[in-house]
């Protein structure tokens, strides 16, 4: 006799209870003291370490915004010192071609 293989069902449960929405709605509702107290130990242990991450990553990403900035100023005043020093030279270099004023003949009178 050959039988068959039996399909699994398609949804298998996973909860061994029955979960009611009522029920979790009064309990988060007015939760005791209990719970309380226990959500602000855990929120006293947490919070440290959350600022201390906070503090580091903010120093973080200050320190890479700042090399960034002064990356970009180092640029900026390395081409416009490039372009004074340009024009310099070619200042210079005019005066230095220019002729020099030319004198009137003594002896020339009108």
């Amino acid at each position: 006799m050959n039988t068959a293989a039996r399909q699994p069902p398609r949804f298998v449960p996973t909860l061994t209870e029955r979960v009611d929405p009522l029920e979790l709605d009064r309990l988060t509702a007015h939760p005791d003291a209990a719970v309380e107290a226990l959500v602000k130990e855990v929120w006293q242990q947490v919070q440290p370490l959350l600022a201390q991450r906070l503090q580091e990553h903010s120093e973080q990403w200050l320190r890479t915004a700042l090399a960034q900035h002064l990356r970009d100023i180092n640029a900026q005043l390395q081409n416009d010192v490039e372009l004074l020093v340009h024009q310099a030279v070619m200042n210079a270099l005019k005066t230095q071609n220019r002729p020099g004023p030319t004198a009137a003949p003594v002896n020339s009178r009108v």
